[in-house]
């Protein structure tokens, strides 16, 4: 068949499909005259259809970074995927190009050196365009977005300069952040989750030791802070978060956690207080406690409760109330109303309490609070209490070890335990004709919530084929459900995950099972007691009682008055 329009010595075909299969061959001539004609060698073409390729699923999205001048900041990205990828990295919607200061703008890893001479150009926010490759053109054809990052550059403190400047450091950072939305007998909350998700990143970013605990019971929490109480020693830089129901009695804030009754009392509750001084007897160097919870009383309670002491002799503490006594804090679909400014503020290199003082201004300025002038408005007051005797610390400050190497790697080898997930894994399974190979991933959402990845890596001769968790230990089970992420048109490549909650109530070794299922044949097999060990979190043995942090403070200063009496 003569190809019309087909008249140059090079034949492209576009959108190439099935139709298209066949002999291919050219012909050259002067005349018109058939028999004159010089005809090329054939060349077969034959169409394989493009196995589809799963959806792309971010993995992990770049992290906000702070870097004093003259330094690199980093930002990484990693998505599921087995396809080609291409990598194309953003500031404020500005395409980057590798350049002097600019490095790996088209890889996943993204490297900013900031010069001494204009470094503030480089602050904004960066994010990744990632995009699938078309297996035969090699060109884009899907993409996703990550989640943008902040970039911050702080310049050099100049050591010449001491008049007013001071340089401080920590000899290490930790921060304990706990979200409670999971209530059995209150109204449900939606905004803890990501607002500890948002707090851990930019606090990480900061290096701080980040532990992120969601939905604990009393106990739990108790236990949490006694076992976090280990990581904070002289010189830490030390903070503590609580976002879920709280109220106020007798100029005290109680945390509600998720497995407070029905008009729950003070007993069922834990003391913001006692928690505060369980941190500073522990002798930090900045010990700051952000309380996103609300200050009325709550219905019920009785109008006074005993007052827990409270220990502010260093001069170290500072305490910043989500709102006023007597007001409520809001949340605003899958945020809350302090984390949606604190974010913005935490990060920069400002001393803490002008970090508190913006954090004001900014939900003083927020249309749907305080500022409209309307009967409707919320009201939402932050409450910042200081007794800082060198004011001027900042959350960014870098930590210096010198002196303290030692302590520094226990501490810092206390928390990776504590937050060791397992190590990505692969098996075959058998059945009678054929092998089936499958590989586990894993993910750390937060210290006590681990998400499972199971996909085939080769279905063998099947048509389709799928793997799934199909059993986890009943501790941690009530949440568990096996969601789809990614599926081929014939089901062939799915991968599924699942994400298992309240790693911290497992009092074992954590055994899944995990079962295949192929459809042609249909046949289908499960692995069960794959061994996880004890994950994340699990190691602490959080569900271990632990005694009332005011009762372990009143036993511990009986036991000090002992010992100076002898």
């Amino acid at each position: 068949m003569k190809l019309e329009m087909a008249t140059e010595n090079v034949l492209r075909i576009y959108n190439f499909n099935i139709k298209d299969e066949g002999e291919y061959k050219c012909a050259a001539y002067n005349d018109e005259d058939i028999l004159k004609h010089i005809f090329s060698t054939s060349c077969k073409v034959y169409v394989e259809p493009v196995q589809p390729v799963p959806p792309l699923e971010i993995k992990e999205h770049p992290r906000p970074c702070f870097v004093f001048t003259g330094g690199t900041a980093v930002f990484k990205c990693e998505v599921w995927s087995s396809a080609q990828l291409s990598y194309q990295w953003y500031k404020d919607e500005q395409k980057l190009q590798d350049g002097l200061c600019v490095q790996g703008s088209s890889t996943e890893e993204l490297r900013i050196k900031t010069n001494e001479m204009d470094s503030l150009q480089w602050e904004g926010n960066y994010f990744c365009q990632i995009s699938l490759l078309h297996p035969c053109i090699n060109y884009p054809y899907e993409y996703v977005f990550t989640q943008a990052a902040a970039l911050k550059v702080q310049p050099k403190p100049n050591p010449s300069v001491q008049s007013n400047k001071f340089t401080y450091n920590a000899t290490d950072k930790v921060a304990l952040l706990i979200g409670c939305y999971d209530y059995r007998s209150d109204r449900l909350l939606s905004a803890p989750g990501y607002d500890v998700q948002t707090l851990s990143s930019i606090f990480q970013s900061m290096n701080f030791k980040v532990v992120s605990l969601l939905n604990l019971t009393k106990s739990e929490l108790l236990a949490a802070v006694d076992e976090f109480s280990k990581l904070v020693w002289k010189g830490v830089y030390c903070v503590f978060y609580f976002c879920g129901h709280g109220y106020e009695v007798s100029n005290q804030c109680f945390l509600v956690p998720v497995d407070a009754p029905f008009m729950y009392q003070h007993p069922e509750c834990v003391a913001a207080n006692s928690i505060f001084d369980c941190l500073l007897k522990r002798d930090p160097q900045i010990c700051c406690m952000i309380l996103d919870i609300c200050r009325k009383p709550y219905i019920g309670q009785p109008p006074e409760v005993p007052l827990s002491q409270q220990t502010y002799e260093k001069g170290n503490a500072i305490v910043c109330y989500g709102t006023s006594h007597g007001l409520a804090a809001y949340e605003s679909k899958n945020y809350g109303i302090l984390v949606k400014h604190l974010k913005n503020i935490v990060g920069q290199p400002l001393d803490i309490e002008s970090v508190f003082r913006k954090l004001r201004e900014a939900i003083n300025e927020d249309p749907m609070l305080n500022n409209n002038g309307s009967k409707q408005a919320y009201k939402q007051i932050p409450e910042v209490r200081t007794n800082l005797l060198e004011p001027k610390r900042s959350f960014t400050d870098p930590i210096d070890i010198k002196g303290n190497t030692e302590i520094y790697h226990d501490k810092t080898t206390i928390w990776e335990l504590a937050h060791r997930k397992p190590d990505s894994f692969y098996f075959d399974v058998k059945f009678d004709n054929f092998i089936v190979k499958v590989k586990l991933d894993f993910q750390q959402e937060f210290s006590n919530v681990l998400k499972i990845y199971t996909s085939i890596l080769d279905p063998g001769p099947t048509q389709s084929c799928v793997a799934y968790v199909s059993g986890v230990p009943a501790d941690v089970a009530e949440k568990a459900k096996v969601r789809t992420i990614s599926t081929g048109l014939d089901n062939r490549l799915k991968k599924n995950f699942v994400v298992i909650h309240n790693i911290q109530r497992l009092k074992k070794p954590m055994k899944i099972n995990v079962t295949i299922s192929c459809k042609v044949p249909d046949c289908k097999k499960t692995i069960e007691s794959i061994d996880l060990g004890l994950p994340l979190i699990a190691r602490l043995n959080l569900w271990k009682e632990r005694p009332d942090l005011l009762s372990q403070r009143f036993a511990e200063e009986v036991a000090e008055n002992d010992d100076s009496i002898l």
